[in-house]
């Protein structure tokens, strides 16, 4: 029986919906969430509750008080993860917003929300790239007093000279191989490529893809990086030449550097020969298991690592869905090009993810257990325990009966949500009866 009364009870909860939209606040209402919580110091529902009505009213920072204590006291909750992030978002704290989301991700129960929010996700990491940038050069003034330390390395895109204008992407392809190479090095702490053009748009250094050593150094005191490398790919007819040099950001002077020449079908052999001597020229001495792995090439393909270039331009001009074509091209001509791979999906997922927006999560989240968990009031410990009280609590009967079960009771009206009522969108709820029936097997 108990087993009959459970499933009775889950089936009246997944039936029972609650409105909850934005809506004018009513203060009779919201007193009454308020109240719930303060004799609820210590439920988490109580203040998850509350601060889903007050992000619905547009009092954030109300909202995110309470939805902070309400994750403190239950870490796991998906709906207080997903108002959290909504609320910090409201607030433009993209790296609270992430946070929350990501716990989303981790513990939310509904599906095509969490699809939404990993989109969301790759969407904010570039917002955030974008405004780490901007926070950079408005404190460049206290950062260029900063002493880098010599061991953390940025890599700027190298200037391509040359008539071949297809091969111009591979300034960014052969500045992203480098950083990938030198980070292979536990002696070295080298900045993403991503975050480092991110600053080099924000201040203007990249101006046709050419710098000079003064915003070498200016870029490498914003980014408290100690060594810049930079340099060049000349073409002449079939074969490339590739110099790099590196800045010394404290004394703006060079300290090292690296040559080669091969035919472009070595591009690859070239890029190789260029990391060895950027290490040497650093100081730095690989072990055995880091050299192997610098030895890997990401493709055979030079066609392949065309169109991978071309994506990284394309991703840092903030054209995602054009970066991921052109990461799937790069696949295409070589599947086994796992960066491409990787690529492709990341930026798919940013282009989804600038689309999403407060209203369509919330419409996704519609209809699920969680929009009831939204929407539904705090209830006693007593009752959390039991899923026949918990139906009991959503539409209670005059015989304490929620089973469903035919024969049960009448029930009453339908319970008043206090969430729907602080938003002046009170009503009944709709309920619909779920009567099981198990038919015990003859012996």
């Amino acid at each position: 029986m108990h087993f009959l009364r459970s499933l009775a009870a889950a089936g009246i909860v997944a039936f029972t919906v609650g409105c909850a939209s934005s809506g004018q606040l009513n203060p009779s209402g919201l007193a009454r969430l308020e109240r719930q919580r303060a004799a609820r110091p210590n439920d988490a529902a109580a203040a998850r509750s509350l601060g889903v009505a007050y992000y619905k009213v547009g009092r954030f920072a109300d909202a995110r008080a309470q939805l902070n204590s309400a994750a403190r006291m239950d870490p796991r909750d998906g709906t207080t993860a997903l108002y959290l992030g909504l609320t910090a978002e409201k607030q433009n704290d993209l790296a609270g917003a992430k946070a929350a989301y990501q716990s989303y991700v981790r513990y939310g129960r509904t599906s095509r929300v969490r699809r939404q929010l990993e989109s969301r996700l790759a969407a904010l990491t570039r917002q955030e790239i974008q405004a780490s940038a901007k926070l950079a050069v408005a404190r460049e003034q206290q950062l260029s007093t900063q002493a880098a330390s010599p061991r953390t390395v940025g890599v700027l895109p190298l200037r391509f000279v040359g008539q071949d204008s297809s091969l111009q992407p591979l300034e960014r392809g052969m500045a992203e191989l480098i950083t990938t190479d030198l980070a292979r090095s536990h002696l070295l702490t080298v900045v993403e490529r991503a975050r480092l053009q991110a600053l080099l748009d924000e201040i203007s250094l990249q101006q046709s893809g050419q710098t000079d050593a003064t915003t070498n150094v200016r870029a490498g005191k914003i980014i408290q990086a100690g060594r810049i490398v930079s340099g060049q790919i000349v073409q002449n007819a079939g074969r490339l030449r590739v110099d790099a040099a590196i800045l010394n950001t404290q004394t703006a002077s060079v300290s090292g550097g690296a040559a080669s020449e091969n035919t472009l079908e070595q591009l690859f052999a070239i890029q190789k020969a260029i990391v060895l001597q950027l290490f040497d020229s650093l100081g730095v001495q690989l072990t055995t298991a880091e050299r192997n792995a610098i030895e890997q090439r990401p493709t055979r393909s030079l066609q392949a690592f065309l169109a991978y270039s071309r994506g990284l331009r394309l991703e840092d001009q903030g054209r995602y869905e054009e970066a991921s074509r052109s990461f799937g091209e790069a696949m295409r001509i070589d599947p086994a090009f796992g960066a491409a791979r990787q690529k492709s999906a990341e930026t798919s997922a940013a282009a989804a993810g600038l689309s999403v927006t407060p209203a369509s999560v919330e419409s996704n989240l519609a209809g699920s257990a969680e929009a009831l968990i939204a929407v539904q009031a705090p209830t006693s410990v007593a009752s959390e325990n039991s899923a026949a009280n918990t139906a009991n609590n959503l539409n209670p009967s005059s015989s304490g009966n929620a089973t469903g079960v035919a024969g049960a009771g009448t029930p009453s009206a339908p319970q008043r949500d206090p969430l729907a009522a602080a938003l002046g969108n009170e009503g009944p709820a709709n309920l619909a009866t779920v009567i099981v029936i198990v038919r015990i097997p003859k012996p």
